[in-house]
């Protein structure tokens, strides 16, 4: 059962790394997006779309990467022992829940205001 446990912890911290990895990668995306987009809009005398462009792909990226670290979580929670562990726990799952629902709620409304 031990090597079960730590099989599963080394399982959560992975998927957190690909979680935090998505983020970051959506950041360099999003940071050369934006670049771009305002050299566009100061030069060209482009509009700001490409900004709300760039928001939106970089909410999405947020969102997916904090999707894994939920996922991670809900492993965690299920290897913790510990009441203060799984309180812990249950709150960034809550708090992670909470972001990525108003995050995705801000980012249908960029979608349909764009």
């Amino acid at each position: 059962m031990e090597a079960l446990d730590h099989w599963l912890e080394q399982v959560a911290h992975g998927v957190d790394l690909i979680g935090i990895a998505i983020v970051l990668y959506g950041f360099i995306l999003a940071t050369f997006g934006f670049v771009r987009s305002e050299v566009a809009r100061l030069f060209a005398g482009g509009t700001m779309a490409g900004c709300m462009r760039v928001r939106i792909q970089l909410g999405t990226y947020i969102l997916m990467g904090i999707e894994f670290m939920i996922a991670s979580d809900i492993i965690n929670t299920v290897l913790s022992r510990k009441v203060e562990d799984l309180i812990f726990v249950s709150a960034l799952v809550v708090i992670r829940t909470a972001i990525s629902f108003f995050l995705g709620r801000e980012l249908k409304e960029l979608e349909a205001a764009a």
